[in-house]
């Protein structure tokens, strides 16, 4: 199990990114394009983007399903906000994965880029999804798990005891949870993903960026020294490739159906 993490400061985290997030999601994007992929080609009237962040997501599911009716909802209010300036075709809903406030049977597809786990229970957030899910609908998502920025989980490691990267689920216990709900399962893919950048700096600016820094209760309480800094970026070198230093995302994705 991964750490509880205060969902007011997950909120306030997205909600303070907002303004910069799009500029430094590459990753995010990408991968946002391929689960749109793994969607059903079966026409959809009403789709909920959970955990909608910006906004980017909507009009890539409104170019698939052209008649469809679709509602962006996210914990954080300043994404929302920035959501809706973007595009303001469509509606918006504060919501918490784990306790949606929609009525049972009002979605025929919910979709869901890297944000469920930002949750203290996916399973409950499976539960939550069934239950606002037509017969015959179907939940996409996708979400990170163990392993994900282990170059810096490393690297860190080398300079002090302290938790400064975020810790997800392992793969094995999400698995877990998708073979116990009540979902059938169409796809599930598991897959390392890289995302490289030029250097240190640049990489940890791009978590901050996106609202994805360290906010577990482990995480040093002070300002780390200059010494330690530089610790850091000697032991992330370690990890350099030709393509620059590497932020490893371990992401799990899948299709699951309601049964009819």
């Amino acid at each position: 199990m991964h750490d509880v993490i205060p969902k007011q400061a997950v909120a306030k985290s997205f909600s303070n990114a907002a303004q910069d997030y799009d500029q430094f999601a590459r990753f995010q994007h990408e991968l946002a394009k391929s689960l749109i992929e793994m969607c059903p080609e079966e026409k959809k009237q009403t789709i909920l983007d959970l955990g909608c962040g910006t906004g980017y997501c909507l009009p890539l599911l409104n170019q698939q399903y052209t008649k469809a009716s679709l509602l962006g909802a996210d914990i954080a209010p300043g994404m929302l906000a920035f959501a809706q300036q973007q595009y303001p075709e469509f509606q918006y809903a504060v919501a918490d994965a784990e306790n949606l406030p929609f009525a049972e049977g009002q979605f025929d597809l919910i979709f869901s880029n890297l944000a469920v786990q930002w949750c203290d229970d996916f399973s409950q957030v499976l539960i939550q999804a069934y239950k606002c899910l037509k017969p015959g609908g179907h939940f996409v998502l996708s979400t990170l798990a163990d392993g994900t920025l282990a170059e810096l989980k490393q690297a860190w490691s080398q300079v002090d005891q302290h938790q400064h990267v975020n810790q997800f689920d392992d793969e094995n216990d999400l698995k877990a949870m998708l073979g116990a709900s009540l979902f059938q399962i169409e796809q599930l893919n598991i897959s390392t993903i890289y995302d490289y950048h030029k250097d240190v700096r640049g990489l940890t600016d791009s978590l901050k960026r996106i609202g994805a820094h360290n906010i577990t209760d482990g995480r040093a309480k002070g300002l780390t020294s200059p010494r330690a800094v530089k610790q850091f970026m000697q032991a992330m070198e370690t990890h350099r490739q030709e393509a620059g230093l590497p932020a490893s995302y371990r992401v799990l994705s899948c299709c699951l159906k309601k049964p009819e």
